[in-house]
């Protein structure tokens, strides 16, 4: 009889298959992997849909709603005038869009950021004919680039490493995370100026029910255009001081989209067509697999074949590739949150077993699990863009590349000195 574990791994290959090959839609390939999990018992079948009630599916809905507000009331269209008289060309476009990402990810949640930013690149589409394809990779590159800076903008990760690594005796302040996140930022931007956004996916959006699709001039009273900016600007201020206010990120975004809707500023048929049910699909249908991975053992068993590559060197450098290859593979095909969970314990093992240091491994594990560049499913920012932007699961692959193996090489290197083993 095949063990959970070994069915389990099994699932997670011929998603893989499915996913790059999409012979089927992919969101379809994600809810498939969530029927046979609850067909075969792995995972219960109220586990199986906690996800439509995931706070991060909250969040991301909501925050689509509140940035659609400033779409909807024309508010995209004149930020857009704005911004063409500072970047006057479809590149350079791309490089702003890129440091708007890293500088607001750096400050608040990345997940709620790329939310936020969808209905201004879409609006640029809309005004000036801009990309809005291009200008959502940049953007997603750009977020998860100013995750890496400190430890809020990908904070469940970053705090699972924190907290991981306070609980075996060392310290990891709101700032050591960019380190290593600095670099990766300079290398990603050299690579994207120089290179890479020739090879950004120039995508055609096939939802025609798109409010972003209509070539109708949006307009609003005034009321609302002021309304739309600053129900905005309170949630973005709300972010910043969760912590203090003892509200959750999702609830912020979530009264946010209730103002605007309230205010009628959305309405109708507005409301539902900005939401993305792919999206919502292909996130909540890969979050059983990394439960399964975890409960039956399976990510135990690719832990023991890391360990036994590892085993016996004392080469930082291999244990440092070996960890930060197992964690990025896993991470393209399960979220970050999900993989660094996984991972802390067996690298922490790992490590112990070796003789080398586990806060070293915890950090290139986390690093890795942020480099979900080759796929949809990797993070909530992946997944953010993938409907809104028209893109297939092989975008992800032909475009990033050459940008993953890069940071590869540049963490392999960097890592063993800033964290030695």
């Amino acid at each position: 009889m095949i063990s959970p574990a070994v069915i389990t791994l099994i699932v997670l290959v011929a998603a893989a298959v499915l996913f790059i090959s999409e012979k089927i839609p992919v969101p379809l390939t994600a809810m498939l992997c969530l029927a046979v999990l609850v067909l075969t018992g792995i995972v219960a079948p109220a586990d199986a849909i906690a996800g439509f009630s995931n706070s991060t599916v909250i969040l991301l809905i909501s925050m689509i709603l509140v940035g659609g507000a400033m779409f909807e009331t024309g508010v995209t269209e004149k930020v857009a005038k704005a911004a063409l008289k500072v970047a006057k060309t479809e590149k350079q476009m791309i490089m702003v869009v890129f440091w708007l990402g890293v500088a607001l990810s750096a400050l608040l949640n990345n997940t709620g950021v790329m939310a936020m930013m969808i209905p201004l690149l879409l609006g640029l589409q809309a005004s000036v004919g801009y990309s809005a394809s291009k200008l959502m990779m940049a953007g997603f590159l750009g977020v998860m680039c100013g995750g890496r800076l400190t430890l809020v903008g990908d904070a469940t990760v970053n705090s699972i490493a924190q907290n991981a690594i306070v609980e075996l005796g060392g310290t990891f302040g709101a700032f050591d995370i960019g380190r290593i996140g600095l670099p990766i930022t300079i290398l990603t931007f050299l690579w994207l100026l120089f290179y890479g956004w020739k090879k950004l996916p120039d995508c055609k959006t096939t939802e025609d029910s798109s409010i972003f699709n209509s070539e109708e001039k949006k307009s609003a009273p005034l009321w609302q255009q002021i309304a739309s900016v600053v129900v905005i600007a309170l949630v973005f201020v709300g972010m910043c001081v969760t912590g203090k206010i003892g509200i959750p990120l999702y609830m912020i975004a979530m009264l946010g989209a209730i103002a605007v809707c309230a205010m009628r500023i959305l309405k109708g048929k507005a409301v539902y067509n900005l939401i993305d049910m792919k999206t919502v699909f292909l996130y909540v249908g890969m979050l059983p697999l990394g439960t399964a991975l975890k409960t039956t053992g399976a990510a135990q068993m690719i832990a023991d074949v890391v360990a036994q590559i590892c085993g016996g060197t004392g080469n930082v450098y291999l244990i440092t590739a070996v960890v930060f290859l197992v964690s990025c593979f896993m991470t393209q095909f399960t979220s970050n949150v999900v993989t660094i969970n996984l991972l802390v314990p067996i690298v922490v093992a790992i490590g112990e077993t070796l003789g080398v240091s586990p806060a070293a491994l915890i950090v290139t594990a986390t690093i890795a699990a942020t480099c979900g560049y080759v796929s949809p499913v990797a993070c909530p920012p992946a997944t953010i863009i993938y409907g809104n932007g028209g893109f297939k699961f092989k975008d992800y692959g032909k475009c990033n590349w050459s940008l993953l193996l890069l940071t590869f090489v540049l963490c392999v290197v960097l890592l063993p000195m800033l964290w030695p083993l």
